[in-house]
Formats: C-alpha cells, structure tokens, sequence
C-alpha cells in the first residue's frame, strides 16, 4: 500500500508540473524565416496562454539595435502588436521575453527577411 501511494504522489506532482508548464508562443508575424516582399507595419506576437511580454528587441543584419514602439505589459494577455519603425531590405533578428503567471520567463527569438524579389518568386 505505502508503495501504491507513492507512486500517486509522484503521478500527481508530475501532472501538475506538466499544468504549470511554461506558456510558450503559438504564432509570430512575420513567422521565421519568412522572406517578405514588403516591410512589416508591426510584429505580432500569439501565445498559447496568457502571458506579460517584458521585452521585445530588434536587430538588422549588421546586429545593429532598431528602436521599436514597445513597453513591457502590465497585464497578460495572449497577443500581442509591436509598432515597427520603417524598415529598409534586409535581414532582421527578433528576440523577445515573455513572464508566464508563475513567474517563470521564457525567451525566443525569430527572424524574417524584407527581400524584393519576394514577389518575383510568388
């Protein structure tokens, strides 16, 4: 019997590991690696579940930092739109961070690519 309720207790704690398992993302736009034929007006974050996003950083491809419109939130929510500045051709990198309710932070990152020959290929 001692056995039988051990191995309850170790099934329940695993269960509620895996319930409270980190919320990660679902979607992004651009989604990575897409090559677009125009610049994105905005980034576009979707997670599985309610999340804060803490922090959004964009880099071309020289690594240089460009400026986005971007605050951490307050509140958490499931999606997300991050104002772009005007972006020329070129590869871009995406890293954000993103606070799940049990305050655990998961990071990702992504990248897209403004191309011109983009709508050549469509």
């Amino acid at each position: 019997m001692r056995v039988l309720k051990t191995i309850i207790a170790v099934s329940l704690l695993a269960l509620s590991a895996n319930l409270s398992a980190h919320t990660g993302i679902q979607s992004t736009y651009p989604g990575n690696e897409e090559i677009l034929e125009q610049a994105p007006k905005q980034l576009e974050f979707t997670f599985k579940g309610a999340v804060r996003l803490m922090a959004i950083s964009l880099t071309n491809t020289q690594k240089k930092a460009i400026k986005v419109a971007f605050k951490p939130s307050t509140k958490a929510k499931k999606s997300f739109e991050v104002i772009l500045p005007n972006l020329s051709l070129g590869q871009y990198n995406v890293k954000w961070i993103s606070m799940g309710k049990d305050g655990h932070k998961i990071k990702g990152n992504f990248s897209f690519m403004i191309h011109e020959l983009a709508a050549l290929t469509e």
